[in-house]
């Protein structure tokens, strides 16, 4: 098991680059004080990504919770908030406890639960899987709840201290219930649960001694959700549409059935539009000691970045296809010709292969990095970058009382492996 402190890998710098661009951009931040700045890099983080992929591979996973903790270590440096970056004090082997300290409770439980499955009737078996689903739904909205605590707790800047109040349970309860509610109303009351989830949350942060506010509604964003829904309902109709003529039709053309695709690219544009509306809706009503929110973020922006990410993987997927081509292909000729002059011997035959299984092996992780750097890291910076505040800011100070934090982090999230940052 690697237990190798964060710092002593040449990668894991702790924001000296973000140190440098701060310097660097002193004189211009001063100007800007109510725009929050990100200041990281895609080059560091692919850097980052790739050494902490190695490092995951070589230890078959744990090294993981080390990577995670470097990554945050490296983000939350490079926020800078009137001329100040936060920091991060989470520590790998807390993340890596918590995960053990879930384990030893979640895997037992889950062979309970399908030893108990097993003795049920048939016709019960049905029930047992909605009522499983239901369970780990319910789990993962706790899980969501506890790790966003953690990393509060082991957020600073200027040594004031985020904290998450309330009860994780009573989340995942009001989660639960707002996802029940969509999933009945076939999606029409989906943005009940962001209006309930972010409330519930906002109003249990507290950054120092002040607590935030959400003061949202769900007629707003009702009304806004509503035109995405019927959006997506007539593409899914016109998607249906095209394939039912391409199967009624006897000689179609050979481009019907692809263009049944076209309208989902309507769906995934008017899900951004929608999801770029609510982030700035939750920025623009939450208020925190006098200060309050807003976003610029953009509609256009979003969209740019979700073709640029599409256009990368459709690249990357051309690439990783030529050479699994050309390695089977070299592998399969191989077989074939040494077969034919003489019994070829199974280590001769695996070593022919090994280049073909190699790139079966990356494509996981090297496609894991990819979508990183090419969508979760640029997405943030998106999000961080557009929020802007109005108020004094220098209100802030830490609470004088003793902060209850967890000791532990994230073992459930780890368990259902609730990715991204």
């Amino acid at each position: 098991m690697s237990t190798h402190d964060e710092n002593e890998f040449p990668e894991a710098n702790n924001g000296s680059q973000a140190a440098a661009d701060i310097a660097e951009n002193s004189e211009s931040a001063k100007h800007q004080d109510s725009q929050i700045q990100y200041y990281g890099r895609w080059q560091d983080v692919l850097k980052l990504c790739c050494w902490n992929t190695l490092w995951t591979i070589l230890t078959l996973g744990i090294f993981r919770f080390w990577a995670k903790t470097r990554m945050r270590r490296y983000i939350w440096s490079n926020i800078v908030i009137d001329g100040d970056a936060l920091e991060y004090t989470g520590r790998g082997l807390e993340l890596f406890l918590g995960f053990l300290i879930v384990s030893v409770i979640f895997i037992p439980a889950s062979l309970l639960l399908g030893f108990i499955s097993a003795q049920l009737p048939p016709a019960m078996q049905g029930l047992q899987i909605i009522l499983m689903y239901a369970v780990i739904l319910f789990l993962i909205f706790v899980a969501i709840y506890r790790a966003t605590r953690y990393r509060m707790s082991r957020t600073f800047w200027r040594g004031i201290r985020g904290k998450l109040g309330g009860s994780s349970f009573k989340y995942a309860l009001i989660g639960f219930g707002s996802f029940l509610a969509a999933i009945l109303s076939l999606g029409i009351l989906m943005p009940l649960s962001f209006i309930t989830l972010t409330r519930y949350e906002t109003n249990n942060t507290w950054i120092g001694d002040h607590q935030a506010r959400f003061t949202g509604t769900f007629g707003p964003a009702f009304k806004k959700w509503i035109l995405t829904w019927l959006l997506c309902l007539v593409a899914i109709a016109i998607s249906g549409g095209i394939i039912a003529a391409a199967v009624n039709l006897t000689h179609s053309p050979f481009y019907i059935v692809p263009l049944a695709f076209i309208p989902y690219l309507v769906i995934v544009f008017g899900m951004a539009w929608y999801h770029v509306w609510c982030f700035r809706y939750q920025s623009e009503n939450t208020t925190l000691a006098g200060l309050q929110f807003g976003s610029t973020l953009g509609t256009g922006q979003y969209i740019k970045l979700l073709l640029r990410f599409l256009l990368l993987m459709v690249l990357a997927g051309i690439v990783f296809v030529a050479l699994l081509s050309v390695t089977g292909g070299f592998a399969a000729f191989s077989i074939i010709a040494n077969n034919a002059a003489s019994y070829m011997p199974p280590e001769q035959v695996l070593a022919i292969l090994a280049p073909f299984f190699i790139l079966m092996l990356l494509a996981t992780p090297v496609f894991g990095i990819l979508t990183f750097v090419g969508l979760t890291h640029p997405m943030l910076a998106l999000h961080v970058s557009s929020l802007v505040y109005d108020g004094d800011i220098a209100e802030l100070h830490q609470n004088t009382d003793a902060q209850n934090v967890p000791r532990t982090g994230e073992g459930l999230a780890e368990a259902f492996d609730l990715g991204g940052i």
